[in-house]
């Protein structure tokens, strides 16, 4: 049983919207932001129930998947008129991961608005009628999208913190070892290896790639080049102002060395 009431979790959320707010000058309020909880027993009916109301198009998604709605613990949605959140109500966090969490998906919302020009760079770029380009694409943008999201909640988190490289060592050691065409979840673990990395205390105060490498290099060493080449692309995103910014070259070029790397790592039997 959750140690949060729906009336605590709305304060929460609306704690880190404003928290937000401050940082990053974003129009986020109670005001244009919609809330719904939900279990893993009732998920169907208040998925569909909030989606009729506020945001029609998100029904087309798969959401009466065998799971679904045990993979997350809240969900972000943009739509013509407002802003939402879906809340997973009964699980039980500390408030420093709540605040991760919230932000997380604010981040979302962010990004989706403000990504490019215009906005909503998913539905513009990663339905290529090329089934090879829309791989990459969708593997590109799948990878930084979590990615950014879990870096910008981070950056704004006040309970938020960096790590050391010798700390998530261990973490990124294991996520690269899962980074498989055989694993489902692949993408996502290298969304988080980009979220180790560009979180770390030495990272952070690198200030340019090459020091940034030699920091890395020292502690965490890869046998392909092909990774470092990942973190570069990233690093150097991530060093401008509006780190929030891509464009089409970008996320092709990342989706294009992620799969190069999961097809090296299958050819020379690392996966």
């Amino acid at each position: 049983m959750s140690r949060y009431t729906e009336t605590d979790l709305t304060k929460i959320v609306y704690d880190a919207m404003q928290c937000f707010k401050n940082e990053m000058n974003f129009n986020i309020s109670p005001e244009n932001t919609v809330l719904a909880f939900f279990t893993p027993d009732n998920g169907i009916e208040v998925y569909e129930s909030f989606c009729k109301k506020y945001f029609p198009d998100w029904l087309q998604e798969d959401y009466m998947a065998d799971g679904y709605f045990e993979s997350f613990a809240a969900s972000a949605f943009v739509g013509e008129k407002y802003y939402g959140i879906l809340i997973r109500s009964d699980l039980d966090f500390s408030l420093a991961e709540l605040f991760q969490i919230f932000l997380h998906e604010i981040s979302h919302i962010y990004c989706t608005v403000n990504e490019i020009d215009g906005g909503h760079f998913f539905d513009r770029y990663c339905h290529c009628d090329d089934i090879n380009e829309d791989g990459i694409m969708n593997a590109g943008y799948a990878i930084w999208r979590e990615a950014i999201a879990d870096i910008m909640a981070q950056r704004v988190n006040p309970y938020g913190g960096r790590y050391t490289l010798k700390y998530v060592k261990p973490y990124v050691e294991d996520l690269y070892n899962r980074l498989s065409h055989r694993n489902p979840e692949s993408k996502k673990a290298m969304s988080l290896i980009l979220v180790y990395f560009m979180v770390s205390d030495e990272v952070v105060k690198a200030k340019d790639w090459s020091k940034a490498e030699t920091k890395i290099k020292k502690v965490i060493f890869f046998d392909d080049e092909l990774m470092y080449g990942i973190l570069k692309l990233v690093y150097v995103n991530f060093s401008k102002e509006q780190y929030w910014k891509i464009t089409p070259d970008f996320i092709f070029e990342l989706g294009e060395r992620y799969l190069k790397l999961i097809m090296y790592r299958f050819i020379y039997g690392t996966t």
